[in-house]
């Protein structure tokens, strides 16, 4: 089959892919039920996922009949913020800073490979991409809930594309856990939360750092987090940087933006975007961060400033 043919030809390029028929996706809110019914979510993020996880190809100029989900490798980012004279180093865990671009190269790929049978890909972001390469095998995931990818650790994006390329109904199943988490506690005993389970890769998501300092709009985190706890501009790598299955992985990092004293100070006293200068947004535009900027002063002040013993 074709399909064959394009997931060789995207190996080749280095992307991982897979092809999963439409009838199946058309499945997953059954999945994000099932979580309803079990209790095994914080109703808020239950909330979220329903309201950003949308199977709608009505506006797709073609017969979709299967989605492509791809893999592809990120790397830990470093983004540099001047303050108090100091010259201070801030994490961006792998897929932030990706979560744009990549999507958009690899659309260009797709569609280059596929013309040659006159099929055709678009991206389709508001599909969970997570679940999808669980349940079609491109992935597995780990204890804390992560998906891992062989060659690429859980530094890794996964996208989706609707397409109208044909496939067979055979790679779909349950998601699986790795074997080598079943004898492995080494995220459970990194995470300063206590988040993750050992009964299940679905954490207690309410606990989990990442839901506070990417989804809650509180002016202050909560008190029961520890200010030593937190290690990135959003999300966190507690649970990554601690992980077997990512010890090849871990020296994969970036440099990327620089933000001086004056940059620095306006983004932590929260300054309206309209008063950032040009320089400033087209920082934060490239590092995918304005997306969160509402956020930010709070996250990174929580970074920049001395942990009080």
């Amino acid at each position: 089959m074709f399909a064959d043919t394009v997931i060789e030809q995207m190996r080749e390029l280095g992307y991982i892919a897979r092809v999963v028929s439409i009838e199946h996706i058309k499945g997953i809110g059954d999945e994000l039920n099932a979580l309803d019914d079990r209790k095994v979510l914080d109703a808020d993020l239950l909330s979220i996922l329903r309201n950003f996880y949308i199977c709608d190809y009505s506006n797709v100029p073609f017969d979709v009949k299967s989605v492509i989900v791809t893999a592809s490798q990120c790397r830990i980012g470093k983004a540099f913020f001047n303050y108090r004279g100091k010259k201070i180093p801030v994490t961006i865990p792998p897929t932030y800073v990706e979560y744009k671009s990549d999507p958009a190269k690899i659309e260009k790929c797709l569609q280059k490979i596929l013309a040659a049978e006159n099929y055709h890909a678009q991206i389709a972001y508001r599909l969970p991409g997570k679940i999808i390469a669980a349940k079609c095998g491109l992935s597995l995931y780990g204890k804390n809930n992560i998906c891992y990818v062989t060659g690429m650790g859980s530094f890794v994006l996964l996208s989706t594309y609707y397409s109208d390329l044909p496939c067979e109904d055979g790679n779909w199943g349950e998601a699986r856990m790795m074997e080598c988490c079943e004898a492995c506690d080494a995220c459970m005993n990194s995470c300063p939360t206590g988040a993750i389970s050992s009964q299940s890769f679905l954490i207690k998501a309410e606990r989990c750092i990442t839901y506070h300092n990417e989804f809650s709009n509180t002016p202050d985190f909560p008190e029961w987090i520890s200010p030593s706890a937190h290690n990135s501009i959003v999300g966190c790598m507690h649970c990554q940087t601690c992980c077997p299955a990512n010890r090849n992985y871990l020296n994969r990092i970036v440099g990327l933006e620089e933000f001086s004293e004056d940059e620095t100070e306006r983004i932590l006293q929260g300054t309206d975007k309209s008063g950032l200068s040009g320089e400033t947004v087209e920082k934060l535009e490239r590092l995918n961060l304005m997306v969160y900027y509402d956020k930010l002063a709070r996250n990174i002040r929580v970074l920049l400033e001395p942990v009080k013993q």
